[in-house]
């Protein structure tokens, strides 16, 4: 008979307990979360470096007009300075926010470097860095995407 009643028990209190799992849950409110304010890159162009005269160099930067692969490319075209160039480095500020980079070690004239861009307002800077180690902004423009 005590075996009977220690069963009932447990039996029972198994009971007790699946009913209280089984109650719904009451509905939390939920609470509105801020929304986070994205800022616009900064596509402002700066004035370029003012080069002197022994260490001129020029690029051309140019954009594909095609939407499905809107690249932007940069193309060393030489100067007085070409020789003293141990690199070109070209970013592109994306109006998404992203930033691409790339660089031409030792550019030779034709020498080019393709970034992605956006089918919007992209901004470009190219800098020379020189033998010597001085950095040059020589190109530091917002270019438009036209079809």
């Amino acid at each position: 008979m005590n075996l009977q009643a220690v069963f009932l028990a447990f039996f029972l209190c198994g009971l007790v307990l699946l009913a209280g799992c089984t109650q719904q849950e009451a509905a939390a409110m939920p609470t509105p979360s801020p929304t986070p304010t994205v800022m616009p890159p900064d596509l402002s162009p700066v004035p370029t470096d003012t080069v002197p005269p022994e260490y001129s160099v020029h690029v051309t930067v140019t954009r594909n007009t095609y939407s499905f692969n809107p690249l932007v490319r940069v193309e060393f075209r030489g100067g007085r300075g070409m020789g003293l160039v141990s690199s070109l480095d070209a970013e592109i500020i994306r109006m998404d926010g992203t930033v691409g980079t790339a660089r031409l070690e030792e550019p030779a004239i034709g020498g080019y470097m393709e970034l992605p861009g956006t089918t919007g307002r992209d901004r470009v800077i190219v800098t020379a860095t020189m033998m010597n180690g001085e950095r040059y902004r020589i190109f530091d423009q917002v270019l438009e995407f036209r079809a």
